[in-house]
């Protein structure tokens, strides 16, 4: 019998479960990337009822330096107001979702980074709460905020990362995965890594396949229980989906935030990506 991945894991939540119990103290996040205003009039046109706008380069990321990758981790203090302004607590459930799985992974990943353990991905977006009979409003969603007094005190560090100097020195029996898709894999990669496109893991419709499709995903580029895995893509979109995904599976791989657009910046670095193409 095929399960979905949110019957292992407490992050990944579907639309009834939500429906069935309703809470007074919920938050969506309608999490985006692409255009700021085109985003935005999308959101606008239909959201999820009660959710907010996040645009991920000015909620859930920093901007980039000429060092870092395109999406570096955002300051704690601006997460805080950001999630103070949106009335957020410490017994707030989280919710997010976004146009792609990924996406809305990114807003997951970076909350429980900075210390907050009621955080849920909706597995298959607005697209399969409208399925279930959930409510969708238009316009922009007007939250109380909290006062100062009652603002959250974040911790980052809250989930497994690496920065780029490690991963220059990564142990040979570290699995290295990249998430991009095949072509921007061929095109230039981390030395050892190998490709599983995050897009392989969700269905036409949006939504995440069973776990046991997912598994054989990760069994064909060698995951095995018990080994360390890394998990890169571009700027840290792609690559938060599988850490999503296997930590459902019972993995604990940690998440190399400045990813490709990172890495490609060190003239060094690129020579050993070109030397291990040329070796191949």
């Amino acid at each position: 019998m095929e399960h979905k991945l949110s019957s292992l894991s407490a992050d990944i939540v579907q639309p009834e479960q939500l429906l069935n119990q309703p809470s007074a103290n919920r938050l969506f996040i309608d999490v985006r990337l692409g255009e700021p205003s085109d985003e935005f009039k999308d959101y606008r046109d239909a959201h999820i009822l009660g959710a907010v706008h996040a645009q991920i380069r000015d909620v859930f990321a920093a901007p980039p330096s000429p060092q870092s990758g395109n999406l570096p981790l955002p300051s704690i203090d601006a997460l805080e107001r950001q999630l103070t302004a949106w009335g957020v607590d410490d017994d707030t459930e989280i919710v997010t979702y976004g146009p792609s799985m990924a996406l809305a992974a990114r807003g997951w990943w970076v909350l429980r980074w900075a210390g907050l353990k009621n955080v849920k991905v909706l597995d298959g977006g607005i697209k399969a709460w409208i399925n279930q009979g959930g409510p969708v409003a238009q316009g922009e969603t007007q939250r109380d905020p909290r006062s100062e007094a009652q603002r959250l005190n974040l911790l980052s560090g809250s989930m497994p990362q690496i920065l780029v100097a490690d991963v220059e020195t990564l142990s040979p029996d570290t699995l290295l995965i990249d998430a991009r898709d095949e072509n921007s894999f061929l095109a230039g990669s981390i030395p050892r890594a190998r490709n599983l496109p995050a897009a392989e893991q969700w269905t036409p419709a949006g939504n995440l396949r069973t776990s046991g499709e997912v598994e054989e995903l990760y069994s064909a580029v060698g995951v095995r229980d018990g080994d360390d895995v890394v998990v890169y893509c571009g700027g840290g979109v792609l690559s938060a989906l599988e850490v999503l995904t296997l930590r459902a599976l019972g993995h604990n791989p940690q998440l190399y935030v400045g990813s490709w657009s990172e890495w490609n910046k060190s003239p060094e670095r690129m020579a050993r990506s070109a030397a291990e193409r040329v070796s191949q």
